[in-house]
């Protein structure tokens, strides 16, 4: 990510600085309450269009929890917010991310060279944009 490692105090300065609420979601493991994640949905300051997120730790990657939050991201957008468009964007080379999204019916609609900051190797690498129109998710519903 382009942000952190970050400090308790930090992460409490983030947290209230949410304006909107239910935008911005924990990952809970329901079993045990266990919080192994975030993910959230930021939509434009039209309404129209709104822009995936998540961060989910690592021990936790490839138990579809990322499929299943994904989808339900999606399913909030155009069910209860009323998007007409929804976009992510991720490092290219992340499988996990882009495999997510194709999971859930985005597309694979840009691909831009070297834009994006990976601060732990610290170099610019591609980024990699997916998207769903409200059509297409309604289309896939069926």
């Amino acid at each position: 990510m382009s942000f952190g490692p970050n400090t308790d105090e930090d992460t409490r300065e983030f947290i209230t600085s949410f304006t909107k609420a239910g935008q911005d979601f924990a990952v809970v493991l329901k079993e045990s309450g266990k919080v192994i994640g975030t993910c959230g949905i930021r939509p434009d300051s039209a309404g129209d269009t709104g822009e995936l997120g998540w961060i989910l730790h690592k021990d936790h990657w490839k138990h579809g929890y990322g499929t299943e939050f994904g989808g339900e991201l999606i399913r909030y957008g155009f069910e209860d917010l009323k998007l007409r468009r929804i976009y992510a964007p991720c490092a290219a080379v992340n499988y996990g991310s882009y495999r997510v999204m194709e999971r859930n019916g985005m597309r694979r609609e840009a691909l831009h060279v070297k834009a994006f900051w990976a601060r732990v190797d610290k170099e610019w690498i591609d980024k990699a944009v997916y998207a769903i129109l409200a059509d297409e998710y309604y289309t896939q519903k069926r």
